[in-house]
């Protein structure tokens, strides 16, 4: 059994060869699509070639791409279609099947019409590959062009952008790679015998020049045309990186170029750090950095200066396999099924279920999300838990706390001294942890639980779970930080990732109604449940 691995590039193309789960063969090769399009088939032909695999060999073809992205396209969904052409122009009588950053496969028709799926989704292919290995880690990816910062938690993708745009905006991607970003790109200014001089913004000199210059890169590895034309030895990449401050190598000295290549690099390696930080924020448990790519170190001196342990992909598969990580992975990744027509893989964690919509197995029957305001009155609450504990002697339930005035604290506090957003979602939350063990106190068979695994025991061995969801959201952060998401979506996210079949939102006496929910409730409902809101004092007649 062989399937191919694709990572089509607009500069690049990377692919590996994978018989019986096993990686035979990997390669490389520079390719600028945008100034030789229709090379594109026959290139695809001779890279298959190089792995030993023959243009009619009945194999299967994984593929991911971030091609599309070339300016030759006016959109990705044009690119899409055309790297999808060529390979099945180039292998007619295989199988093909398009990876997408949610994890599925799909056949060629599908993945045209989903093109924002398959649209630059190299990076979640390699992340799952790494999460195979490492549960908890930030794999940090750097290659020709871009650095990708990639959260892995329990065991799952947990990034939070999942096209181009979206991971810009969340910091999990970073336009600075290790060879073709421009050094005006990079710096406004450098540092000269003390000196601070602008740099020239005419692409003088690439960062691969620096890398060369400090003996980080091999010229053999510098595979883009070179600014001038010239060749990519140290020679020259002096030349190129003297021109950076419009001057030459007669006007400057090694030293010089010393303080320029210092520059541009410590500031590439800052600008890596800053991203690092900004997605460890959101996750600061993680503590381990997975290391790839040909900038990789690059992303070592990053993670280091982060505070991060650094363990580098290629000690654990090898110098090529993690050089071209995304076509192995992708390979890999494919389980194929000769009695599948739609190859779709199966996804074994709960957030690539969760993304791609798939309905979970029932972990818990009913989900009970008892609203904060039943703390006004000791009486409805104890009566409210009294029947709750009622329905979980037949039925597997979870209970989910409010915010109640816990969270009214923080609202106060958010009013009077501007908190971010970030802080008062996370401060709100722990307030529902401070509900959970109130809970708890006065249910008799109840268990705190914090995650999947804690649920599972509790509900097997009889009890009642009460959740404190703090330390869970904080591993996946699966929803907006805003006032916009209160409890409610919280349990309904909850009741999704549980694969609950109804969610029971439990107010204070009198208050019903749609209105009496929070404004992003609706997009957190997953398909198929059913939800329901009752009145404290119309929880009897559930029972």
């Amino acid at each position: 059994m062989t399937t191919i691995g694709w990572d089509v590039g607009g500069v690049n193309i990377k692919a590996a060869r994978v018989d019986d789960g096993r990686i035979a063969a990997i390669t490389g090769v520079p390719f600028e699509l945008q100034r030789a399009p229709k090379a594109l088939v026959r290139v695809l032909r001779d890279v298959a070639a190089m792995l030993g695999t023959p243009v009619d060999a009945q194999v299967t073809h994984a593929v991911t791409m971030t091609a599309e992205l070339s300016q030759m396209f006016r959109t990705k969904r044009e690119g899409v279609a055309f790297v999808l052409d060529a390979i099945e122009s180039a292998f007619p009588a295989s199988r093909i099947r398009v990876y997408t950053v949610d994890g599925r496969f799909l056949a060629p028709a599908d993945a045209r019409a989903e093109p924002l799926a398959v649209a630059a989704a190299n990076w979640a292919a390699t992340a799952r590959m790494v999460a195979r290995r490492h549960a908890d880690a930030l794999l940090i990816d750097i290659g020709t062009t871009t650095s990708d910062v990639v959260p892995i938690v329990a065991g799952q993708v947990a990034a939070v952008g999942h096209t181009d745009p979206g991971r810009l905006r969340s910091g999990e991607l970073v336009y600075s790679g290790a060879l073709r970003t421009p050094c005006e790109a990079i710096v406004d200014a450098v540092s000269i015998g003390g000196e601070l001089y602008s740099v020239s913004a005419e692409s003088f000199a690439l960062i691969g020049d620096v890398h060369v210059w400090r003996g980080a890169l091999d010229p053999a590895d510098y595979t883009c045309p070179t600014p001038d034309g010239r060749p990519a030895a140290r020679t020259w990449a002096g030349d190129r990186l003297a021109r950076v401050v419009c001057a030459d190598r007669e006007m400057l000295d090694e030293d010089d170029v010393d303080a320029i290549a210092e520059g541009v690099a410590n500031a590439q390696v800052e600008r890596i750090v800053a991203a690092i930080r900004r997605v460890r924020d959101r996750y600061p448990s993680l503590r381990c950095a997975v290391t790839t790519g040909l900038g990789r170190f690059i992303a070592d001196a990053a993670a280091s200066a982060a505070g991060l342990e650094v363990v580098p992909l290629d000690a654990e598969v090898g110098r090529d396999t993690a050089r071209y990580a995304p076509a192995a992975a992708v390979a890999l990744l494919l389980e194929p099924d000769p009695l599948d027509p739609t190859l779709v893989v199966a996804r074994t964690s709960p957030m690539e279920r969760h993304m791609a919509g798939e309905t979970r197995p029932a972990l818990v029957d009913l989900v009970a999300k008892l609203g904060g305001g039943l703390l006004a009155s000791v009486g409805t609450l104890d009566a409210t838990l009294a029947a709750v504990a009622d329905i979980a002697s037949h039925r597997r339930t979870l209970v989910v706390p409010g915010g109640g005035p816990f969270a009214d604290v923080v609202r106060d506090l958010d009013a009077r001294l501007a908190l971010s957003d970030t802080a008062a979602h996370w401060m709100a939350i722990l307030g529902m942890d401070q509900y959970a063990q109130l809970i708890a106190s006065r249910v008799r068979g109840s268990v705190l639980v914090t995650d999947l695994v804690e649920i599972g025991r509790a509900l097997d061995a009889g009890g009642i779970a009460v959740l404190m969801p703090s330390a869970w959201l904080r591993r996946v952060d699966p929803l907006p930080h805003s006032w916009d998401v209160t409890s409610d979506s919280i349990a309904a996210w909850v009741a999704g990732e549980v694969g609950a079949r109804e969610l029971l939102l439990i107010k204070p006496p009198g208050v019903m109604g749609p209105d009496c929910v929070d404004p992003f409730f609706g997009q957190a409902v997953p398909p198929g449940l059913t939800s329901t809101i009752v009145s404290a004092d119309r929880i009897a007649t559930r029972v």
